[in-house]
């Protein structure tokens, strides 16, 4: 009786490895916990081009109403009360972007204690993970930055599938201590509690206001600085602030993943740090304060859930007469910033001097 084999090309196989993959790139993501649906998430996941055809998705923003209204049964038809509905819109666009490793035949494999399939798999995964961090980063900040260290793009990268960075509109850019433009800044303009104090100002002032989201109830923003900018602001904060920011940070990280390594809390905002965010250039890091829906990502083609499983395509084959295991994969997406009128929406970009403080 024969013998049913699956070989390394199947369909079958490739299904199965294209599953995992996607769920361990979410785990490899640090973003992915601020990412969702829903109009209250930091980095919202738009779905129109889940199962339809296109490369483009528009969505739009209803700015509020303004201005007076009328008291008792004075006229309404024909007056300044009567305004019509202000609508502004942005796109986001997709385009594959794929990866891939190879063998270098039979022979190099017996000598190494490894399942290349495996191996292979868990890198993809590892890397696309860190590809998503590293556009939402350079997006939100609109600039590449000066890091070259682990990353993925080259300096003077300007975006992908026709999504172009750019630069934060001057409403929507702070800067640290008294600078008032990035060339200002010196040592003495580091990050601090008096940057938050600063950003929260501007965020409930600015308009529209940038939208905080709810944790348990409660309204909050993030800050997500650079791992330099949390030396910097550790040592500006006296012990008893520094106690204060981190006492709740362990007890909320089982209750919502947003608080997950987290710096701990202050004032509403729940600070985070990365090696990833920008640093447009060597003694400048660009700092960001976020509140809901300050980025929107989508995929292309057909997709199980918000936590879908099909977000990658994954191919496996041999090559040199079956010498050498080829593995690849592929994801259909695209990624912006949010930008409304020429204006930033739902963040704030916050320089301040940083530097390695082991330099």
């Amino acid at each position: 009786m024969g013998a049913t084999e699956f070989l390394t090309g199947n369909a079958l196989t490739n299904h199965r490895w294209t599953t995992s993959l996607a769920v361990e790139a979410a785990v490899n993501q640090f973003l992915r916990k601020f990412m969702g649906s829903d109009f209250n998430k930091m980095i919202r996941i738009l779905k129109d081009l889940n199962k339809n055809a296109g490369d483009k998705i528009t969505y739009g923003l209803r700015m509020k109403l303004t201005g007076d209204g009328v008291e008792g049964d004075n006229q309404l038809e024909g007056t300044a009360a009567e305004e019509a509905l202000s609508f502004y819109s942005d796109n986001v666009f997709i385009s594959q972007r794929r990866k891939g490793t190879k063998s270098k035949g039979q022979m190099s494999e017996q000598r190494i204690p490894y399942n290349i399939l495996k191996e292979g798999k868990e890198a993809l995964a590892i890397w696309f993970g860190e590809d998503y961090d590293q556009q939402i980063f350079m997006y939100l900040a609109g600039n590449r930055g000066v890091a070259t260290s682990g990353w993925h793009f080259p300096i003077g990268w300007t975006g992908r599938a026709s999504n172009t960075i750019a630069a934060p509109d001057t409403a929507h850019q702070i800067y640290a201590g008294d600078a008032k433009a990035q060339a200002d800044l010196d040592e003495a303009d580091v990050m601090s509690l008096q940057v938050v104090e600063k950003c929260i100002s501007q965020a409930e002032t600015t308009d529209p206001m940038i939208q905080p989201f709810m944790d348990d109830g409660e309204l909050k923003f993030i800050l997500l600085m650079h791992t330099w900018d949390q030396h910097n602001l550790r040592i500006s904060s006296s012990s008893g602030d520094w106690q204060d920011l981190t006492k709740n940070a362990r007890e909320r990280t089982s209750k919502n993943p947003i608080w997950l390594n987290s710096l701990g809390e202050y004032a509403g905002v729940i600070m985070h740090k990365h090696r990833n965010v920008i640093r447009p250039t060597s003694t400048v890091s660009r700092s960001l304060f976020l509140g809901a829906q300050a980025a929107v990502i989508a995929w292309g083609g057909s997709q199980i859930s918000e936590n879908s499983r099909n977000r990658f395509s994954m191919h496996v084959e041999t090559d040199d007469r079956g010498n050498q295991v080829a593995v690849s994969a592929a994801s259909i997406y695209g990624i912006s910033e949010t930008t409304f009128n020429s204006k930033r929406f739902g963040m704030i970009a916050v320089d301040s001097y940083c530097t390695d403080p082991n330099s």
